[in-house]
């Protein structure tokens, strides 16, 4: 099963997002928009796993989580990562960016150390689209996004699959912060 650690995001949150990055959208020749349903905050991606290793990240994470609180997470700007295979457009994250990062660092070792994973960068984001091609970066730069806040209540473990040829994430733990 492909799996993911992560924050998930209310869903009166992701369509306002959605509408909100369309606006921007305009600005590009092409993209491939990721559909709001998918919009999540990524925490620690570790690819395929057993049923058993499952039972031992939910076990990790229980562990690595215990005493963290419910907080803020701020949504807003836009930006985008450039990649060989086409650039990621992406909001980035206001207050709050200090606790994901807390998160992370709080399950990457003991994740890493279990599964044989590297450390790689962590930079907290919702991606929108995918394989986006700017024509009017000047344009695109200028302009601000609303801000979104939500509450971060639980650290969610994903499993990321097909259903009718459709990417889906299905949520298959949550773990509650204090």
């Amino acid at each position: 099963m492909r799996i993911f650690v992560g924050i998930d995001i209310p869903d009166h949150i992701k369509e306002a997002i959605q509408i909100e990055s369309s606006k921007f959208l305009k600005y590009c020749e092409s993209f491939r928009q990721v559909e709001h349903h998918l919009y999540h905050v990524t925490l620690k991606f570790l690819g395929e796993l057993s049923v058993s290793d499952l039972e031992d990240l939910e076990d990790i994470l229980r562990a690595s989580l215990k005493g963290y609180k419910a907080f803020d997470v701020h949504l807003k700007d836009l930006g985008y990562f450039e990649k060989k295979d086409g650039n990621i457009l992406w909001m980035g994250m206001g207050l709050g960016v200090g606790k994901l990062k807390e998160l992370h660092k709080a399950i990457d070792d003991k994740i890493n150390e279990r599964f044989q994973l590297e450390k790689g960068f962590f930079s907290p984001h919702v991606t929108l689209a995918r394989k986006v091609i700017v024509k009017d970066l000047n344009t695109f730069k200028k302009n601000k996004t609303r801000e979104f806040i939500f509450e971060a209540k639980e650290v969610v473990i994903f499993y990321s699959h097909h259903v009718d040829d459709a990417l889906t994430y299905t949520p298959m733990t949550k773990i509650k912060l204090d």
